[in-house]
């Protein structure tokens, strides 16, 4: 041109089909000149760099080329150079082309800006998840405080059975020491008796129906008795070989999983009478408020970038990141359970019962009860978890008390020849269950150097592929 030299030059197009880790052009001017004279432009990925080096020498390097992107150079340098050069338009060029560049380095300016937002925007969501998670426990889970706070609690706290105790003291629910816990209470109201059966093999016990009018029972006891000794047994009795032949058989492991999750259903519809848990799921629509304005903004911004074609690597960390800890702090929201005052006040109390089960053989000043209270003591401690524990200490003050064990409900099948306490029977329920469930359960722009612009595309050159470099 008659103001300027321009050198514009595709080396990669459009149509390459090679992504390349690492692109270095080096382009050699024909002649000496300062930097001050030279106007260099590169054309491509955001991330590509262009320099001007000594000796008229400008380097474009681009790391990570996708297939389908460009490398381009465009260099304005003095005519001087190509004095006697034969490409000649007679016209002047130079503020042209500058004010076109100027336009495509301020699309890139917005492109970058854009993907550092992108980028940043990932901390910060996830952050904000973060702050809303906290939010939600000091709002909706942090526990409330007991109203009074006691070291121990030596008589039971509240008439509750001991399924429904399980659920109030235990994240996990009900399980099989509760099926035990409720026999075993069943047998101390006398709707039960234990034989024990003493076969070739090995020992085995029968629970035997005594009293079939179970109207002042509750819903899951009373269910309770109609699974294991009408659907199980024969309408009188059940041993626990019959229970663990019924869950081993394939023909009856079904109904067996079956009866098992309606008890436990049952056992949560009497424990949601006494209140223990709030029932508020604010919680969960605040989670989910924010999490889809989120989810929202994102959206919004992925038509922006496309708009102003934002790398859209961007947006799968930034997606990922909103996603994961938004579904994250919704399922959190969702399994909320924050206790009532009267479910804090009771937790205590079966909290301080506990302790007092297992240090009460300590208590010097404690006087021991009768076994009939014992036996009910008991019930709640397979229940709290600490039954072995209990009979261990029972054993030595037992033994020493001028009682007879045969007046007791069961304990009497929990002695050895010797009178002795011991856990068999304990011992035999739990791996006759333990078993049964074990069978069934078998069956995620200035023209200085620096960056690229994302404009240009009217250089010559070019080459379809990677073999082209």
């Amino acid at each position: 041109y008659n103001d300027t030299a321009e050198f514009y030059w595709k080396f990669f197009d459009e149509s390459n089909t090679s992504p390349i880790g690492h692109v270095k052009v080096e382009v050699v001017l024909p002649g000496e000149v300062s930097k001050e004279e030279l106007k260099v432009f590169g054309h491509g990925p955001l991330d590509g760099k262009v320099s001007i080096q000594e000796n008229s020498k400008i380097v474009y390097e681009v790391y990570r080329l996708s297939s389908g992107e460009m490398v381009e150079a465009r260099i304005l340098f003095p005519t001087s150079l190509v004095h006697k050069g034969h490409k000649i338009i007679n016209e002047n060029k130079f503020a042209e082309i500058m004010k076109e560049e100027l336009g495509w380095a301020k699309k890139a300016d917005r492109e970058k800006n854009f993907n550092i937002l992108g980028i940043l925007l990932i901390p910060l969501i996830i952050l904000l998840n973060i702050f809303l998670a906290i939010r939600l426990y000091f709002k909706y889970d942090k526990e409330l405080k007991p109203e009074v706070e006691i070291d121990y609690y030596r008589e039971l706290p509240q008439d509750i059975t001991p399924a429904v105790l399980s659920k109030l003291m235990s994240i996990q629910g009900v399980g099989t020491k509760d099926i035990m816990a409720t026999l075993m209470d069943l047998v101390r109201k006398k709707y039960l008796k234990i034989e024990e059966i003493q076969d070739r093999k090995k020992k085995d016990y029968k629970f035997i129906l005594i009293e079939s009018d179970t109207k002042n029972l509750k819903e899951h006891e009373s269910y309770l008795i109609q699974w294991l000794l009408y659907s199980i047994g024969d309408g009188r009795s059940v041993t626990l070989k019959e229970i663990k032949d019924y869950a081993k058989s394939s023909r009856t492991q079904r109904s067996f999983v079956h009866n098992y999750n309606n008890w436990a259903k049952k056992v949560g519809q009497e424990f949601k009478k006494y209140n223990y848990f709030g029932e508020s799921k604010e919680g969960l629509k605040t989670a989910v408020k924010v999490i889809f304005m989120e989810l929202g903004a994102i959206f919004l911004l992925l038509v922006l970038g496309i708009l102003f074609r934002v790398q859209w690597f961007i947006f799968i960390p930034l997606l990922f990141a909103a996603g994961f800890t938004g579904f994250g702090v919704i399922v959190y929201s969702a399994l909320i359970r924050k206790k009532t005052q009267a479910g804090v006040n009771e937790y205590t109390k079966w909290s301080a019962f506990k302790r007092f089960l297992l240090h009460f053989s300590n208590m010097k000043d404690y006087e021991i009860p009768s076994i009939v209270v014992w036996e009910h003591y008991l019930v709640y401690a397979i229940s709290l978890g600490v039954a072995e524990k209990v009979i261990s200490k029972l054993k030595i003050i037992l033994s020493n008390q001028d009682m007879s064990l045969s007046n007791s409900t069961y304990l009497f099948f929990m002695t050895d020849r010797s009178g002795r306490l011991n856990s068999s029977l304990f011992n035999s329920f739990d791996k006759v269950f333990s078993s049964a469930f074990a069978n069934t359960s078998t069956k995620s722009s200035t023209g200085s150097g620096g960056g690229f612009s994302s404009g240009g595309g009217g250089g010559g050159g070019g080459g379809g592929g990677a073999g082209a470099f």
